[in-house]
C-alpha cells in the first residue's frame, strides 16, 4: 500500500530538502560529502561540500576534518564528484543564481583540492547563464590575486570568498579555538580579496568560549562584525556576515572544555535572531548558520535553550531567504585601514 500523498511528500523533503543529513562522510571519493540546492539571502544557491583530502588544520572547535580523507583524492574523482551533482540537480540548472564550493577546509590549499579540478569546475560553471557568483571557502593564506582574476575570467562570473573569521579576540582565536591565523595574516588575505575584486562572506561564532555569559557573547559577536564591516569597507569589499550559534562538536578539544565548563549553555537563538536584525539595520548582510553539520546533539546546541520554539527556528530560516539586505549597500561610515599599523580612521563622505 502506498504512503499517503502528505507522508510522501513530508519523506521526500527531509530526505532531499534543507533537513537533509550533513554529518555523514561521503561513500566513495567520487560522491561528495553533501550537496544542496537552497533559497540564500533571496538567491538560488547550489551548495557543494566536496569530498577531498581533509583540512590540515586541526581547529579546537571544528569536528569536520574527522570524516574526510586522510588520502589524496586526485582530480578525476572530484570532477566525477562535481558531475554527479549536476546529474542530481539537472532540472534546477536554469534557475541557479549561485554556486558555493567548499570541502569543509580549503579550496585554494593544493594539498588537498587539485588545483586543475578547480579550474575546470569553475570554469564550466560558465556554460550556467542565470549563475552571477561563484563562492568559494577557503583560508585566506592561500590565495592568490592571480589566481582570483584567473577564476573570474574563465568562468566569467563575481567570485565570493568564504573564510571563518570566527572572533577578532587575539585569545580567543589562539587558546580557545587553536585558529592558528594571526589578525595580521588574515588582513594581508583581505589585501588579496580587495586586489582581485572579490566579495567575502565571513562566518562570526556566537559565543566562541563555553564560558562567556549570553551578554558577552553578544557583544564579542557584535564587536567581531563590526571589525570585519570596517576593515572590508575601507577596502571596498562587499561583505556578508554568517553568524553561527557555537555548539559542542563531538570529539573536540573544544566540546571537552565545554563539559568542565558547570551548567554551560550553549547560546540562544533569540539572541542571535536579534543581533542579526540589529545589524542588519546598520546595512550590514547577516545570515543565520542554523544547523549544527549533524556534528553535535540537540541538548549542545541552541535548540536546549529555554527561548527555542518552531516559530522562533522558522523565523530565522525565512531571515536566511528573505534577501533584504545587499552585500554591496553600507549605511556605517566608510573607513580607511592605514597600511603601516592596520589603524582605522573614518573618512569624511
Amino acid at each position: 500500500m502506498s504512503l499517503p500523498l502528505d507522508e510522501f511528500l513530508g519523506g521526500l523533503y527531509r530526505t532531499f530538502g534543507p533537513p537533509k543529513i550533513m554529518g555523514e562522510s561521503a561513500p566513495a571519493s567520487d560522491r561528495p560529502h553533501f550537496f544542496l540546492h537552497r533559497n540564500f539571502l533571496g538567491e538560488q544557491d547550489l551548495a557543494i561540500l566536496f569530498n577531498t583530502k581533509r583540512c590540515r588544520y586541526q581547529c579546537k572547535f571544528c569536528a569536520l576534518p574527522f570524516k574526510s580523507s586522510r588520502e589524496w583524492i586526485p582530480e578525476v574523482g572530484v570532477l566525477a564528484q562535481f558531475r554527479y551533482v549536476l546529474e542530481e540537480d539537472r532540472h534546477a540548472l536554469g534557475v541557479l543564481e549561485r554556486i558555493t564550493i567548499a570541502n569543509e577546509g580549503s579550496v585554494f590549499d593544493e594539498t588537498t583540492f587539485p588545483a586543475e579540478a578547480l579550474t575546470q569546475i569553475t570554469a564550466a560553471i560558465r556554460k550556467l547563464p542565470r549563475v552571477r557568483k561563484i563562492v568559494l571557502e577557503t583560508r585566506l593564506e592561500f590565495l592568490r590575486a592571480e589566481r582570483l582574476r584567473e577564476i573570474a575570467e574563465k568562468s566569467g562570473k563575481q567570485l565570493d570568498i568564504l573564510t571563518g573569521f570566527e572572533t577578532l579576540d587575539r585569545d580567543l582565536r589562539e587558546r580557545v579555538l587553536g585558529k592558528r591565523e594571526p589578525l595580521e595574516v588574515f588582513l594581508r588575505g583581505l589585501d588579496v580579496v580587495a586586489e582581485a575584486g572579490c566579495e567575502l562572506t565571513a562566518y562570526v561564532l556566537f559565543k566562541p568560549d563555553p564560558v562567556m555569559t549570553d551578554e558577552e557573547a553578544w557583544a564579542e559577536a557584535e564587536a567581531s562584525t563590526n571589525y570585519l564591516h570596517e576593515h572590508c569597507a575601507a577596502r571596498g569589499i562587499p561583505l556578508t556576515i554568517r553568524l553561527n550559534p557555537m555548539y559542542v562538536a563531538r570529539g573536540t578539544q573544544w566540546a571537552d572544555r565545554a563539559e568542565k565548563v558547570e551548567n554551560y549553555q550553549p547560546p540562544r537563538l533569540s539572541d542571535i535572531i536579534a543581533l542579526a536584525e540589529h545589524k542588519r539595520g546598520q546595512g550590514i548582510a547577516v545570515y543565520l548558520g542554523l544547523t549544527s553539520e549533524g556534528l553535535s546533539d540537540e541538548d549542545r546546541t541552541y535548540r536546549a535553550r529555554e527561548d527555542f520554539t518552531r516559530r522562533l527556528l522558522k523565523q530565522g530560516i525565512v531571515m536566511n531567504g528573505d534577501g533584504l539586505v545587499s552585500s554591496r549597500h553600507h549605511l556605517l561610515p566608510l573607513v580607511k585601514a592605514d597600511a603601516a599599523t592596520s589603524g582605522l580612521v573614518l573618512e569624511n563622505k
